[in-house]
């Protein structure tokens, strides 16, 4: 970051290129209170990385699990396509419905398809009513109509890759966070055995 009294690097704990313009927003706040520079830096790379909020889960070697199970939005999920693009391996989405998006649901649920479509992820999940307008829209897609069967082929899909890097995003009431505690306990009571 360059500001008239000096240049400082950074190094962000978060995933996705929105978290630098957040940065940039609270490090002008700070600048102007003029809290030196080395404090901004300093409280930006240890600022903590909220539960729920496009966070990075290591379940094994080579297996990472990213966990955007606190809310979802048009914005939100395009933002998740755009890290999971990004990172390591076979790349896989879970996505299940958005909410709050009153009579044009369906719409945004199918612009996320497109969005998703075009992107460099191997595979998408969904559940729920909503997300099946991902689904179809998506060649390399999925639909189910339970969590439990999605998980049993997630589970198998990620034991047979060698790397991968699964994301987990769908609205509160989505209850995205199941499949998400489901692949922790899975993964550490493997990790136990071993």
């Amino acid at each position: 970051m360059c500001t008239p009294s000096g240049k400082i690097d950074i190094s962000l704990p978060f995933l996705g290129y929105q978290s630098i313009s957040n940065a940039l927003a609270a490090s002008a706040l700070a600048f102007s209170l003029n809290i030196p520079l080395k404090k901004i830096q300093d409280g930006l790379s240890s600022t903590p990385i909220l539960p729920g909020r496009l966070e990075p889960i290591k379940l094994s070697i080579n297996k990472i699990l990213i966990n955007d199970t606190y809310n979802s939005n048009v914005a939100s999920m395009t933002t998740a396509i755009k890290v999971l693009e990004n990172m390591p391996g076979y790349k896989i989405l879970v996505v299940g419905d958005m909410a709050e998006l009153g009579e044009k649901s369906i719409l945004y649920h199918r612009i996320i398809g497109n969005i998703a479509s075009l992107s460099k992820i191997d595979n998408i999940l969904s559940v729920g009513e909503n997300s099946y307008e991902i689904s179809k829209i998506c060649k390399n897609s999925i639909h189910f109509s339970k969590k439990e069967k999605l998980i049993k082929i997630l589970k198998k899909i990620i034991l047979k890759k060698d790397r991968t890097t699964v994301l987990i995003k769908g609205s509160r009431n989505a209850k995205m966070e199941t499949i998400v505690e489901y692949l922790i306990r899975e993964f550490k009571k493997n990790a136990d055995l071993a």
